[in-house]
Parts: C-alpha cells; sequence; structure tokens
C-alpha cells in the first residue's frame, strides 16, 4: 500500500479580472519574476519565497469587500517584511492602497492589491 498523503503544494492560484496585471504586482511586490503570461491566466514565481503564485482571470470578478462580507475575501496573504514603513510605501508604489480600516497598524498593514484582494506586511518577529 502507498502512501497517499499530500506531499507538495504546487501553486495557490487567484481569481482575478487580469491574470497579467495581478501576477506582475505580485511579483514586483515579492522580487519574483513573471514566468508565464497567457490571455486568461497569469504565473507570478515569487523565487525569493519559494513558492508559486498563479492568477487566473475570471469573466465578471467581483472584487472581495474588506472588512464587510457582501463578498467575502475568501483567503489573504500574509507577507513578513524587514520594514513595515518602507514595504507599505513599495506596495503602494505598485498600484496597492492601504485599507482605511486597520485592526492593529503597528502588528500589521492591511493592504489592498489592485484587484481589490486585501493582503497583510507584517513586521519581523521579535
Amino acid at each position: 500500500m502507498t502512501n497517499a498523503h499530500v506531499t507538495e503544494l504546487i501553486a495557490f492560484t487567484i481569481d482575478c479580472s487580469d491574470a497579467t496585471r495581478l501576477a506582475r504586482f505580485y511579483a514586483d511586490l515579492t522580487g519574483g519574476e513573471v514566468t508565464g503570461d497567457y490571455p486568461e491566466y497569469g504565473v507570478a514565481q515569487t523565487t525569493t519565497l519559494g513558492v508559486t503564485l498563479n492568477f487566473q482571470g475570471v469573466k465578471d470578478y467581483a472584487p472581495p469587500a474588506w472588512p464587510g462580507q457582501e463578498h467575502p475575501q475568501q483567503y489573504h496573504l500574509d507577507f513578513r517584511v524587514p520594514d513595515l514603513e518602507k514595504a507599505t510605501e513599495h506596495a503602494i508604489g505598485l498600484g496597492a492602497t492601504q485599507a482605511e480600516e486597520q485592526p492593529n497598524e503597528k502588528l500589521w498593514r492591511v493592504m489592498i492589491d489592485p484587484d481589490g484582494h486585501p493582503f497583510c506586511l507584517c513586521p519581523p518577529r521579535d
């Protein structure tokens, strides 16, 4: 009998309105690279994180509404950063916005990517 457990996470796939644009955003945010660019499917491989993020274009995409649940966020990504203020400025320069509601700005920063998905920037561990 062979072991049937999962052995590897291949990628995390995110629905969005524009796969190419969001792949470029996350590649630039994480210092990675876009390793595929297709009309309905873009792939950003974040080489600095060792993870592949896939972005899938969805017709009539409705962005999540954070923190409300009219359109639930369904997931969010948390990123550890060496300097919270510099990382926030970097993300904004790439097209993200800082969420209006910040549960605890000193412990993490809630950001919104160009397609409306929330993600958090988290400072180094103490």
